[in-house]
Formats: C-alpha cells, structure tokens, sequence
C-alpha cells in the first residue's frame, strides 16, 4: 500500500532550466526567488542547456514539467534575444505555470496542454527595481515566478495575450499514403535519436496498423523493440521512447554516430503491414 500523502503544507516549487552553466547567473536568480519568496523549494532540472539552444530547452522542458506538483512554477531561460523586443510571459495552465521569454521554449507545453492563460509580463511591481538589459533571468523572471509562487493573481503581471510564439517546432506532416516525416529534435548523451514523431502523430495521421520503419539519412531502419536490451549489441532499432517520441537507439553505442546524424535532419516514418 503507497503511503499516504502529508498534510502539511507544500512549499512553493520553483524548477530553473536554463543555458546559463557555472558562474554566478544561477545563484543570482535563486537569491532573488528567495529575498520574496523564503520557503520556495528551488529545482536545478539543468544550466548545461547548449548556449542559445532553445529547442533543447523546450524538449527538456518537455521531459521533466509533468512529474511536478500541481501548481509549480517552472522558469526556463534560454534566451538569445534578451533585451530585444520580445516579451517575456507567463503561461497558465491547468496544472502549471511557466515562465520565461516568448521565444519558442514553451511550443512543446503549447503543443500537448490545454493552455488557459498567457499573460505578457508588463508591471514593473513584479520585477527588479533595475532590470538589466542583458539579465531578464534575473532582474524579470525570476521575481514574477516567486511572485506566482506566493499566489499572485495572474491579472497583476500583465495583459492576457493570443499571438505568443505558439507550438512551432513540432513539424511533422504526411507526404505519402502511408509515411509521415519529421526532423530530429534531439540527440541524448547516450547517442539516442529523438524524433518529432510521435505514437499520437502516427494514430492520426496513419492510422494504427503497421509495424513503423524508419528512412534516416539514407538508412532504413526496420527493427522496432519496446525497450534497449531487446536489440543484439550494436544492433540500430527504435522504439517508442519515455517522452512520447520515436527514439532511433543502438544497443550500448550511439546510433546518432553510427548513422552520422545530427539535431534538425529530416525523418521519415512508413508503417509497415505484412
């Protein structure tokens, strides 16, 4: 039998993504978190976000929000445009908030929640007294996230907006009867391949027969396992990954050197009947 749940009451939850690394970027947006919001439990998920990588962020993202409590607050600053024109928002939904710029790291959440709000962070209540131009992590998101943590009512930072950045690096279509393609999103520490394809895109747009086969860079790939030790060593397979995407695997190698594949080529999914 689980345990039960305490009844004690939660500490705000605050999770940081950011590309920020080592230095003293991560501990400044903490210290400012805590100077308005002392219990927070603050979440490094990770700063070693590529420089400038925002689709990295908006996968990792994806990866870690849904195994949260309900009512965190996540922070993602990857943000190669800071200081420019764009704005930062927050996003609202059922279960979460999220903050940070309006820059495509947020397309994944777009693309799989039922967004309630997005507001575009405009009171200057709820930033810094000084807001740097280059230092939005610290100065902007970091205060209205510990703000959202205490309970601040979304109205309060800002209008409610429609023409955010929206869901925008999720591009799959059908280019034949029976095959779908798509790009790599991401490619793990372990040489994973992860598609933007998902069991979801295959159903709809394919329908749900079919074993999937993979066209790669001038590879097929044929074999599709449930999980990594199903393939002999070596062996090139995919199979449906933990995030909810196709992955191309290479049992105890990496199949993205293997295929000799990088972040942003074109797949092809086809679902084979025999």
């Amino acid at each position: 039998m689980a345990a039960e749940k305490g009844h004690r009451r939660r500490r705000p939850i605050i999770t940081l993504i950011t590309d920020f690394g080592e230095g003293y970027y991560v501990a400044a947006m903490k210290g400012v978190i805590l100077d308005i919001c002392q219990d927070a439990c603050i979440v490094d998920i990770t700063h070693d976000i590529r420089s400038h990588d925002v689709l990295e962020g908006a996968f990792t993202l994806l990866c870690t929000y849904p195994y949260f409590p309900p009512k965190s607050v996540h922070v993602a600053v990857v943000d190669p445009g800071v200081g420019s024109e764009r704005r930062g928002i927050i996003v609202a939904t059922d279960d979460h908030y999220f903050v940070g710029p309006d820059n495509g790291v947020f397309s994944f959440v777009f693309n799989r929640e039922q967004v309630r709000k997005v507001i575009s962070i405009e009171s200057q209540l709820y930033q810094r007294g000084t807001v740097s131009p280059t230092f939005h992590g610290r100065d902007v998101f970091s205060p209205v996230a510990a703000w959202l943590a205490l309970g601040t009512q979304l109205e309060k930072f800002g209008q409610e907006i429609e023409d955010y950045a929206g869901a925008t690096v999720l591009p799959v279509q059908k280019v034949e009867e029976n095959r779908l393609e798509g790009m790599v999103i991401h490619v793990d520490k372990f040489g994973n391949i992860i598609t933007s394809i998902s069991r979801d895109n295959a159903s709809q747009l394919l329908g749900n027969e079919g074993t999937p086969k993979f066209f790669l860079n001038g590879h097929e790939i044929t074999h599709h396992y449930s999980f990594y030790a199903e393939a002999s060593p070596g062996e090139v397979f995919t199979l449906l990954g933990s995030s909810g995407y196709y992955e191309i695997a290479a049992h105890k190698k990496r199949a993205a050197d293997i295929l000799g594949v990088e972040r942003g080529e074109k797949v092809q999914l086809e679902l084979v009947t025999e």
